[in-house]
């Protein structure tokens, strides 16, 4: 008798994958290299810090232009650097209120600069101080009972892996929508969506408003040239449509074209995504802290996305990317308790060494070679020592767990209309079973391999 199949590796995808033998053999050579480059930047923290003192050179440049974040770095105890919003650290209300909080906001010469996330958050600034005074003045606060924290860039992680992505053939036209079941609502906190128009269905529906992905903004004046993120959210939103083409994606732009953008930038659009229907939020983002503890803005954002839920009795699952700085330190969103934190795996279903990984991660499924929608316009030296040019109706291969993050989401849409449940039943059903991987979470397969 023929075994039963693992639960865990069942394709969820709904589309004929129309790629020759040569293409695949392409992306195979392809994903070969592109994991080979992850891996050995892995750990090479000068590389790194080379590469953040380029953004924060072309961030800059253009201080105080529209949708672009200056950000400022503190160096990490173990040897790496978190980035932050200058001068800028967050505080609890309730905390700042008080009168050790008044007293202590006082006696440091901060101002207050404004409340935010339904006033449960105070932002205060502290002038001229350098980052590393910053970090002191968070821990000051904290040991004398004032709760304090900075204001963490969330990054995409694009730059830091140190590789951009690269052509491949598409599946052929999208699946047209089935029309059965109720739709589900997917957010996806990003980069934004391009505006350039595609002709081979995907993509199409999904509104663009006031979120589209400028492509080339960065250095100023732009240079003709993808940026360093550029395309990053068209590519996550291209992975939610593959996998639940009935999905309503909607698309909110809190990341700069280079992947840059405030925690608090974020939290308020999970908030936004929320209070406009959104049932499932994808966050293909995360930093890890000085600390590592949760970031003050993005755990008030989960608080605030609950009390919406019991108010309006309807279910939010938030789905975030484990990160890739392949060790087990918690990368905020994906290793809060309420947030499905995703991993990635290797195309064989091994564990993907450069991936984050922990206890706090809920499942993992493949990032390595996965392919999306990307966007038309020639890469920078910066992001590939080859660039690329990517024309019309292109599609890509890229690596990361932010890829894996939105397939979850994806298949979380896809069980709750197909069987008529709510989005956590649907989540619930989708990672029961799953066989264990440690510090992976349950494996799943979800996209086609190469």
């Amino acid at each position: 008798m023929t075994p039963p199949q693992n639960p865990g590796f069942r394709p969820y995808f709904r589309y004929t994958d129309r790629r020759s033998q040569p293409d695949r053999l392409a992306d195979l050579q392809t994903i070969y290299e592109q994991v080979g480059r992850i891996n050995s930047r892995q750990n090479d923290l000068a590389v790194r810090r080379d590469l953040t003192a380029v953004l924060r050179t072309r961030h800059a440049r253009r201080a105080g232009g529209p949708d672009v974040l200056e950000f400022d770095v503190v160096p990490d105890p173990r040897g790496d650097e978190a980035p932050i919003v200058p001068q800028e650290l967050l505080i609890r209300a309730d905390v700042a209120d008080s009168q050790a909080g008044r007293n202590l906001i006082g006696a440091y010469n901060l101002q207050e600069t404004s409340r935010i996330l339904g006033g449960r958050l105070v932002r205060l600034t502290a002038s001229g101080a350098s980052a590393a005074r910053l970090a002191d003045l968070a821990r000051a606060l904290t040991a004398r009972g004032v709760m304090a924290s900075l204001n963490y860039v969330a990054p995409t992680g694009v730059v830091w892996k140190g590789l951009g992505p690269e052509p491949s053939a598409g599946p052929g036209p999208v699946r047209p929508p089935t029309g059965a079941g109720q739709r589900v609502r997917v957010a996806v906190i990003d980069t934004g969506i391009t505006a350039q128009p595609r002709t081979d269905g995907w993509l199409t529906d999904v509104v663009r408003n006031g979120n589209v992905d400028a492509l080339d903004v960065l250095p100023g004046p732009p240079d003709g040239l993808l940026d360093l993120a550029a395309g990053h959210g068209t590519f996550v939103s291209g992975v939610v449509q593959q996998v639940a083409p009935d999905a309503d994606v909607v698309v909110y732009r809190v990341l700069d074209t280079d992947g840059i953008g405030s925690e608090v930038d974020v939290a308020n659009a999970m908030v936004q995504a929320v209070q406009e229907g959104a049932q499932i939020l994808n966050l293909s983002l995360g930093m890890e802290t000085l600390d590592d503890q949760p970031p003050a803005a993005l755990a008030v954002a989960l608080e605030l996305i609950r009390d919406l839920e019991a108010a309006a009795q309807r279910e939010v699952v938030v789905v975030a990317a484990a990160g890739n700085y392949g060790h087990d330190r918690p990368c905020w969103p994906g290793a809060f308790d309420d947030v499905t934190g995703v991993a990635a795996l290797t195309q064989s279903l091994a564990p993907a060494d450069w991936s984050s990984r922990g206890s706090w991660v809920d499942c993992s499924t493949i990032g390595e070679g996965v392919r999306s929608t990307y966007v038309q316009g020639t890469e920078s030296l910066l992001i590939d020592p080859e660039p690329d040019t990517f024309g019309p109706d292109s599609w890509a291969l890229s690596s990361g767990t932010s890829f894996c993050a939105p397939q979850v989401a994806a298949a979380t849409a896809l069980i709750a209309q197909e069987e008529g449940v709510g989005v956590r039943e649907a989540c619930r059903r989708l990672l029961t079973g799953l066989p264990a991987v440690p510090g992976y979470g349950g494996a799943i397969e979800i996209l086609p391999r190469t």
